[in-house]
């Protein structure tokens, strides 16, 4: 049988410092337990050699001096750590308790791998007994995080363990994204993390056979569950020059599934979604009166001086994913504390979004993630359609007239600039009034008029018209312009000024552009036959 000495004189173990103990290195060691849970020592027996990341202990130094008398308790053949992540240095009153229980304590390097010791302790040389060997090993270790597992970076440091390969996990709920990772940088993490969550097929179940696969020019061996209503999750190592092992794939494999428990955990924030959704749906209530508005209200968080309503309504929804859209919206209702009501159908929600302070640029960038979330899904979605409405802002009392408003802006755009598009009750106020019926009629030829060079010169014009009308809704911004239409500024900049040329106008003054805004809005009105 080996004792502990013979072990640490192998070259996997070369920089090891031996911080107390010295005098009982002899000591027999008949196998090798990781310890990354509080309560593991439990599982201890008899001469076993005890190695941690010292992750269970890095928040208590009483927590190490517990385990240390209890191992020494149990007769374990000594105690191994890693001072590169968590204790950087092992607490002084600890190593005293250590040396008068005459109890071997060993700093181990920090790149070594629990697997390779584990393997190297349990056989003398045969591949199969050192693999036999790791994944019991590597069972019993995932076995303490079955009942309990607390964080994502807990899981991270019992795989890190076992697994010597660059090495990522990830999970995405209703918080976000998280990553934990080893051996990638930051970008190529995130990378890596959307493009295995989001590539596998939503709602499968968490892989129990890792999958090989090219992602961005690097061959991974994963196991990941399909986004469902609460998210999705995976684990992969990056082989890059060297295969994953059969207990490295075993350890991808008992991962994803407690990464999943993780995913489902948050039963907590499904009950805070459902209670925001209750009181917009009160807030939104007819028969409620004022003052039980203003109660309600009051009660809301965050306690801001305005709020935005925005209405969102679904179109041509066969091949929606309504899951993962909910999963977005209620991502976004987090992290901008905003208030989200869906419809039973999920073809239609409404969101109150606080106001953040004064700065209309903040609100614009909420505005624009709101989008961002609808544009990716309907890439996402064949034939998808969606429009969107907002209004506000305006105290939080008055969501009644601000949903009205923002289903106004709603159905007021879908008509005038189509689908897949935000409008703005405060935007299209003004061409409201211009549309209606009795001033449509007085209106219809000067507009027309107006326009006539440009419709005169059939597709060509046409196209002419797309681009200034898409120009003066995105406030002038050529750069804005030119993305939404798929074009490069300097064309953006050559159509404009072959309209203004067309056109005969001298310049794009401002009562200029306010007439030709409100012409090409209103066109689908101005023409025969139109609304």
């Amino acid at each position: 049988m080996l004792n502990l000495r013979e072990i640490l004189d192998w070259e996997i173990l070369s920089g090891h410092t031996v911080i107390a103990g010295a005098g009982s290195l002899a000591t027999d060691v008949q196998s090798v337990t990781v310890i990354d849970a509080p309560d593991a020592v439990n599982w201890v027996k008899a001469h076993e050699f005890v190695v941690t990341s010292t992750y269970p202990v890095q928040q208590s130094p009483d927590a190490l001096l517990g385990l240390i008398e209890q191992l020494a308790a149990r007769n374990a053949a000594g105690l191994g750590v890693k001072l590169t992540r968590y204790l950087r240095e092992f607490p002084d009153n600890a190593r005293r308790r250590a040396e008068e229980l005459d109890f071997p304590v060993i700093s181990l390097p920090g790149p070594l791998a629990w697997s390779d010791l584990i393997g190297r302790v349990f056989t003398d040389g045969g591949q199969t007994g050192r693999e036999a060997a790791s994944l019991s090993a590597i069972y019993r270790a995932f076995s303490q995080h079955r009942a309990r597992l607390g964080s994502l970076r807990e899981l991270f440091e019992l795989v890190a363990g076992f697994v010597n390969l660059p090495l990522l996990l990830a999970l995405e709920d209703e918080t976000g994204l998280q990553i934990e990772s080893r051996g990638v940088t930051a970008a190529e993490a995130e990378t890596l993390a959307e493009t295995l969550i989001h590539g596998a097929p939503t709602g499968i179940h968490p892989d129990d056979v890792p999958l090989r696969l090219e992602v961005a020019g690097e061959i991974v061996a994963v196991a990941r569950s399909g986004m469902g209503a609460n998210g999705g999750c995976m684990v992969a190592v990056i082989e890059r020059g060297q295969r994953a092992s059969d207990p490295d794939l075993e350890c991808l494999r008992l991962s994803v599934h407690l990464l999943q428990a993780l995913v489902d955990a948050n039963a907590g924030t499904r009950t805070l979604i459902a209670g925001n959704a209750r009181l917009l749906g009160d807030l939104v209530d007819p028969l409620l009166s004022r003052e039980a508005r203003e109660l309600i209200a009051s009660k809301c968080t965050p306690q801001a001086t305005g709020w935005h309503m925005v209405v969102a309504r679904m179109f041509d929804t066969d091949m929606l994913d309504g899951a993962l859209l909910n999963l977005r919206l209620r991502q976004f209702s987090r992290r901008h504390m905003a208030l989200l009501r869906i419809d039973e159908d999920g073809t239609e929600c409404t969101l109150a979004i606080p106001a953040a302070g004064d700065d209309p640029r903040s609100a614009e960038a909420t505005l624009k993630d709101l989008q961002r979330i609808f544009e990716r899904q309907a890439r996402r979605t064949p034939g998808l359609r969606y429009g969107l409405g907002h209004s506000g802002p305006a105290p939080l009392p008055e969501a009644i007239h601000l949903r009205h408003e923002a289903k106004e802006a709603l159905s007021f755009g879908l008509r005038l600039n189509g689908f897949n598009r935000l409008s703005r009750h405060e935007d299209v106020l003004l061409l409201r009034l211009l549309a209606h019926p009795a001033v449509i009629e007085e209106s219809r030829l000067s507009f027309l008029r107006l326009l006539e060079p440009l419709l005169a010169m059939g597709d060509h014009g046409l196209t002419l018209i797309e681009t200034l009308r898409v120009w003066l809704r995105e406030d002038e911004s050529m750069p804005r312009a030119a993305e939404l239409l798929g074009l490069h500024v300097n064309t953006v900049r050559q159509r404009l000024e072959r309209c203004r040329a067309v056109l005969g106008l001298g310049d794009f003054k401002t009562d200029t552009k306010l007439r030709l805004y409100a012409a090409l809005q209103l066109l689908p009105m101005l023409k025969p036959g139109g609304g």
